[in-house]
């Protein structure tokens, strides 16, 4: 991708976070690059909101409510990932609301980066989904600390037309029939995959275990024509028909039944996976609780909702979005039954730092086939 094409894509909110790391290798960027927008204002005053959130995440469509009380965006610093935020933070960066997934939630408040919420301030609090606000990191030791708003799922995505199967399982993602038709994710999740179809703890499993997870790996690995980075890839090959099964987010189930393509998203019997972000209200921050509770609030709202299912094919944690949706985009997603999501739903959760290297050695190791 040109340069100048991505930087002008990235300010004008029109690329989401999974596309950003890939649009950062192919344009020469670490991904330790921040870059800061503020909409209606040249430069930061010291007393106005930042938020550090996703790249993408900043597009006025996304926090309307704010920005018609008070005239003027907040001003965002981006983050491409939460490590990368986390490890910012600690170095001394100061924001007043932060984006991190719900896995993140114990590591940040044991930091003393993030304080308790006064929920009786958010708006909108009792219409988010019951499941999301019994998510282990939402509530830490009886309080909360993270206000759920953006959820997905990871699944199969398959051509109907050219993969034929018995029942829903994560075990496609191995089957020889379709050996150099299949693609990964070139992350982590691809071992909580075959970790699900070895049937141990993905989030906690032991070197004994991990034995039993490397041999699908690697068998996995003499099966699949490319690990993917960018969405885009997949969705791409699939549509040429080079692969018919994918890891995939649900918008890549839009995207290409918007080309006219059969494919269908796996509800797999061993759980869909399901990952779960949100904002949090920092410790540190500088401008003040009511502007920040302004912005809570704005991102919980369903106008929210609507701009995030529609735009970025994402989840939202208020069910008064899904109201504001047309029932053909939602059943384009997935999203006909979020509960029913939520209720066989595998969620992506903390892990120890150890387990954490573990899955990364495992992995990085598979690729390389070691």
């Amino acid at each position: 991708m040109d340069k100048n094409k991505f930087l002008d894509q990235l300010a004008s909110g029109q690329m989401t976070r999974r596309q950003f790391a890939a649009g950062l290798a192919s344009v020469g960027l670490g991904l330790t690059t921040t870059m800061t927008f503020s909409r209606g204002a040249s430069a930061a005053d010291p007393k106005d909101l930042v938020v550090f959130t996703w790249e993408g995440y900043d597009p006025p469509a996304m926090h309307d409510a704010y920005l018609k009380k008070h005239g003027v965006s907040p001003t965002f610093s981006m983050f491409g990932g939460t490590e990368e935020a986390f490890q910012k933070l600690q170095a001394g960066f100061v924001a007043d609301i932060a984006h991190p997934c719900v896995e993140d939630v114990v590591r940040w408040k044991g930091a003393g980066l993030i304080k308790e919420l006064d929920t009786s301030r958010l708006e909108h609090w009792n219409n988010i989904f019951p499941e999301m606000l019994t998510l282990p990191g939402v509530v830490v030791e009886g309080k909360n600390y993270i206000v759920p708003i953006d959820w997905g799922n990871g699944s199969l995505l398959y051509r109907t037309d050219l993969v034929e199967i018995q029942e829903e399982s994560w075990s496609l993602a191995f089957d020889e029939r379709y050996k150099g038709k299949i693609s990964m994710y070139d992350a982590t999740p691809t071992v909580t995959v075959a970790a699900l179809v070895a049937g141990v703890n993905p989030f906690d499993f032991s070197e004994e275990e991990a034995a039993k997870v490397k041999e699908l790996l690697m068998k996995q690995r003499e099966l699949v024509k490319f690990y993917w980075n960018s969405s885009s890839e997949y969705q791409q090959a699939m549509a040429a028909g080079e692969i018919a099964i994918a890891y995939a987010w649900n918008d890549g189930l839009k995207a290409l039944k918007k080309q006219g393509l059969p494919v269908k998203y796996m509800m797999p019997k061993e759980g869909i996976l399901t990952w779960t972000c949100g904002v949090v209200h920092m410790a540190k921050g500088e401008s003040g609780d009511d502007l920040a509770y302004d912005f809570l609030n704005a991102m919980l709202a369903p106008e929210t909702g609507k701009f995030l299912i529609e735009d970025y094919g994402y989840g939202h944690s208020n069910t008064k979005s899904f109201d504001l949706v047309s029932k053909e985009t939602i059943d384009d997603l997935g999203f006909g039954s979020p509960s029913d999501l939520f209720s066989k739903g595998v969620f992506e959760t903390e892990v120890s730092p150890e387990m954490e290297q573990r899955r990364n050695r495992l992995f990085e190791g598979i690729k390389m086939g070691q």
